[in-house]
């Protein structure tokens, strides 16, 4: 009996070595992959097998009210067999495995779960190719204006996959694809705009009237009110998103257009004190009082336009601000760098008619006490103004053409001649100064040459200079009764320059041609009048050389004057016979 038992036992384990002999490099029996058997098959087998024999199900998706299954391929999945068999082939084989456990493994088998890699970005094209029949993007409410009716349309969420959540519930299922089921998540996208009805009121409120501005405080003569109508009003509506609402308001460029063509009829220019230089005490004395202007402030009323609008009103206030004069009354000869006497030019009138007489006191005037900034362009026409018989001007003979003639505001150009004179005694660059056409004896009185007169006729003809000192100038006119001399005088700080003047130099004279014979209707019958003298004409030349304190030469000016030839010229009554020829 022992012997029996003896080789019955050594019979067993003789098999059980064989047995672990030929599982050496083969998966031991009862080993699967899913429903597919490996058990017996080297890893090389078994991966043959799982290839050709194992299925990937389908990942089912499962959205609202529908239902996807993606195949494994298309969202990136893909089987490792090699690594799969290699899982199987390691069955029994660990460091408490032996005899018992491959006994157990051939009666109750095991099943590994197969192993997958995982391509996450075909999977993200797969699920954002899905969100394009998923997605409905969300709807803002909207305003309208449909002539001056405002219209409104309500606001509608939209909807969204939420991929990068499904990548993640994805990759969780892969731990068992046999079946695996994600559910989507579909998220609500709110619109950005979710309201336009408030819009909708406020703006029918704001179009249903005109809009009025006013200018507070209006002095006698201010223009205003102004009506912006409702069909402007509506040019010039616009929207602004706040907290996912719509707000009404009014363009700001669209206002200050509006604005900038209402501002001319509103400014006032400021008036400069004018001074005399009082030579003993060195200071300023006010011949007129300063005024401030005003302007209109457009960005404040821009402002107080806007606060209306969101206050639901129809009536806004326009802002003005007060523009100070450049020197007001207060200004002193210290702060102005006023000192002395710099310049000084000069003329005669003696002899003028009344008309010219009056005119040349009366343009005179309006540059006596001027004060001139520096580096400013004086203009004589600018502070001149304007010529008219409502300005108080006189008629008087004037040069036009070949023959005198008879103009409001004749003698004007003795005023610029005059200043032109200090200017140029004085050092300052001459910007436009024009001679007149035909030489004119005033201008030559008392000694004075040709070439050192200068002709305005506004706005055309100008005399212009240029305060070139880093102080102020101070204009003083005076007409002396006793020589009926108009002089100019220059107050500032003296800045060392030195003037020198040379000429005129006469070339290039010309005889006038023969007498001219008008017919004037209003003189008696057979008479004749002589209406001007004969002159040559020619040209004078006078040139400057201005030199600073150090005796650099700062200008140096070529002042060329043509003056044309004019022939003597009589006035004859009904039946005079003129000459023949």
């Amino acid at each position: 009996m022992f012997l029996v038992a003896l080789l019955a036992f050594l019979g067993a384990f003789g098999l059980v070595l064989a047995y672990e002999a030929w599982c050496a490099d083969r998966i031991y029996p009862g080993v699967w992959v899913g429903e597919v058997p490996v058990g017996g098959l080297r890893p090389e087998e078994a991966a043959r097998r799982l290839r050709e024999r194992l299925t990937v199900p389908p990942i089912r998706l499962v959205g609202p009210g529908q239902v996807w299954d993606a195949p494994a391929a298309d969202i990136g999945l893909q089987l490792l067999a090699d690594a799969t068999a290699r899982a199987a082939f390691q069955v029994g084989r660990g460091p408490e495995d032996g005899p018992v456990t491959h006994l157990l493994l051939l009666i109750k088998g095991r099943s590994v779960s197969p192993i997958f890699s995982f391509d996450e970005s075909a999977a993200r094209l797969y699920l954002q190719a899905l969100a394009k029949g998923i997605d409905v993007p969300p709807e803002d409410a909207t305003f309208t204006l449909q002539g001056l009716i405002p219209v409104s349309t309500p606001a509608r969420p939209g909807r969204m996959l939420d991929v990068e959540r499904a990548l993640a519930d994805l990759r969780r299922s892969l731990q068992n694809p046999g079946g695996a089921q994600v559910e989507l998540v579909i998220r609500e996208v709110p619109p950005q705009v979710t309201d336009a009805e408030a819009a909708r009121v406020r703006a029918e409120a704001l179009l249903s009237a005109p809009f009025t501005l006013l200018l507070p405080d209006p002095r006698q003569g201010d223009p205003g009110p102004w009506l912006l109508a409702p069909e402007r009003l509506a040019g010039m509506l616009t929207t602004t998103v706040q907290g996912g609402h719509f707000a009404i308001t009014l363009d700001r460029e669209a206002l200050r257009a509006v604005l900038e063509e209402i501002a001319p009829s509103l400014a006032i220019e400021p008036v400069d004190a004018r001074f005399h230089f009082d030579r003993r005490t060195g200071g300023l004395v006010p011949i007129s009082p300063s005024s401030p202007g005003r302007a209109l402030d457009v960005e404040a009323s821009i402002e107080n336009i806007l606060a209306a609008v969101a206050a639901g009103q129809h009536t806004a206030p326009l802002a003005v601000r007060a523009v100070p004069p450049r020197y007001p009354d207060t200004a002193t000869a210290e702060e102005l760098g006023i000192r002395e006497l710099v310049a000084e030019g000069d003329s005669y009138f003696i002899g003028s008619p009344s008309g010219r007489d009056h005119n040349i006191r009366l343009a005179a005037s309006k540059f006596d006490g001027l004060v001139i900034a520096p580096g400013e362009t004086f203009s004589f026409n600018r502070y001149l103004g304007e010529v008219s018989a409502e300005a108080g001007y006189d008629e008087a003979y004037v040069t036009m053409g070949e023959q005198l003639a008879i103009e409001v505001g004749g003698g004007i150009c003795q005023v610029s001649t005059t200043v032109f004179r200090a200017a140029l005694r004085g050092g300052y660059p001459i910007v436009e100064r024009w001679a007149h056409y035909h030489r004119v004896g005033y201008y030559e009185l008392r000694g004075h040459g040709p070439g050192l007169d200068a002709t305005i006729y506004a706005p055309l003809v100008d005399f212009k200079f240029v305060n070139d000192r880093p102080t102020a100038l101070l204009i003083e006119t005076e007409v002396e009764e006793a020589n009926h001399r108009l002089i100019f005088r220059f107050y500032s700080t003296d800045d060392g320059r030195r003037v020198e003047i040379r000429g005129p130099v006469i070339t290039d004279e010309r005889e006038p041609g023969p007498p001219i014979y008008q017919l004037d209707e209003k003189l008696p019958p057979g008479t004749v009048v002589e209406w001007q003298k004969a002159q040559k004409g020619f040209t004078a030349t006078v040139e400057r050389w201005v030199y600073d304190a150090a005796g650099n030469l700062l200008y140096h000016d070529v002042i060329v004057s043509k003056y044309a030839p004019r022939r003597a010229a009589y006035h004859y009554g009904p039946g005079y016979q003129p000459p023949e020829g």
